[in-house]
């Protein structure tokens, strides 16, 4: 078998606009999740300390960070607000 280039690769497994959409929906969600853990991480609070200053239980930590799209704004604020952070998001135009 002949290798592949990524480059390659990619655009013959984007050929859909379905695809596409699918490709962005994660890379979108692993975005939130790299910052819900660069937030954690920086405030140097593990899942219990948050869920405590959260008010909720440490295993709702770890839903939100598998699933962080499935979150509400408000929910991400409030985890902003208890790692000392804020949120912003830009609006773009295609």
């Amino acid at each position: 078998m002949k290798p592949v280039a990524i480059k390659a690769l990619k655009k013959r497994m984007l050929n859909t606009a379905e695809s596409r959409e699918a490709y962005e929906d994660a890379d979108r969600e692993l975005r939130v999740l790299e910052a819900l853990h660069a937030m954690r991480e920086k405030a140097k609070l593990s899942k219990v300390e948050l869920a405590e200053r959260l008010d909720i239980a440490p295993s709702a930590i770890t839903r939100l960070e598998k699933n962080p799209l499935g979150a509400s704004l408000k929910t991400l604020e409030r985890y902003a607000r208890a790692c000392g952070a804020s949120w912003h998001f830009d609006i773009v135009y295609k």
